[in-house]
């Protein structure tokens, strides 16, 4: 039990630095840059729809977010159900990642490249939370690895889908995309990780939060140095 204790906690800091730096790439760089594309009001509504969408999948399918699934049921069977359906989820939501670092690299700014360290961020707890889940599943250890780099891989999918689709799109379909992936991850960031770390580790959530958001700012500020030596 204290090993699967710490294996938690060492999960929740890994999901709340990627939860802030979510959530800085955000509410800093995709909802502004969806509101300038498409405007405020049409923005709004696209950015609710899009965290209407995730919540419905997570409410009506199966959990968005991998740690979830896995507290969630910790205490009940049905492990094999649980992981078949959690690959499902994460598919969808991996494939939203990817397409959102290609709507990002669409931009004049450095959106897209933030956007991708903080999806990088995202993967690491995702990962280990997939692999607990399809352990817990009966999955053997080398198809439990074999089951998280495929799901992984739809984040290479989600890119390459965009590159495919939206290289010179117009402005008002790419706001609609941006819009669409900052409602995913208000979503994912407000009620997924966060509400899940917040019931286990209350008192070094804010601490982890706050080091991925500022991490995001400061990658920020030296991304227009790098740019231009």
């Amino acid at each position: 039990m204290g090993r699967k204790r710490v294996s938690h906690r060492a999960l929740c800091g890994l999901g709340s630095l990627a939860a802030g730096a979510l959530l800085a790439v955000t509410l800093l760089h995709i909802i502004p840059e969806t509101l300038e594309l498409i405007g405020t009001l049409r923005g709004i509504t696209v950015i609710i729809l899009g965290t209407a969408i995730f919540a419905a999948i997570g409410k009506y399918v199966y959990f968005m977010c991998p740690a979830c699934a896995a507290s969630a049921t910790e205490h009940s069977g049905g492990y094999l159900r649980l992981g078949m359906l959690l690959m499902v989820t994460m598919g969808i939501h991996s494939t939203v990642d990817g397409l959102a670092i290609t709507a990002g690299s669409e931009l004049v700014t450095s959106t897209g490249l933030l956007i991708l360290f903080a999806v990088s961020y995202h993967k690491i707890p995702e990962g280990m939370a997939l692999v607990s889940v399809a352990r817990l599943a009966g999955y053997s250890r080398g198809k439990a690895l074999l089951a998280t780099a495929l799901i992984e891989l739809t984040t290479a999918l989600g890119a390459f889908t965009g590159l495919i689709f939206l290289h010179g799109v117009n402005q008002i379909w790419l706001g609609m995309v941006l819009g669409l992936v900052a409602g995913s991850f208000l979503y994912t960031v407000g009620f997924a990780l966060l509400k899940e770390m917040f019931v286990h580790e209350k008192s070094s959530i804010i601490i982890y939060v706050l080091a991925g958001f500022i991490s995001i700012l400061l990658i920020g500020a030296l991304l227009p140095a790098a740019h231009a030596h």
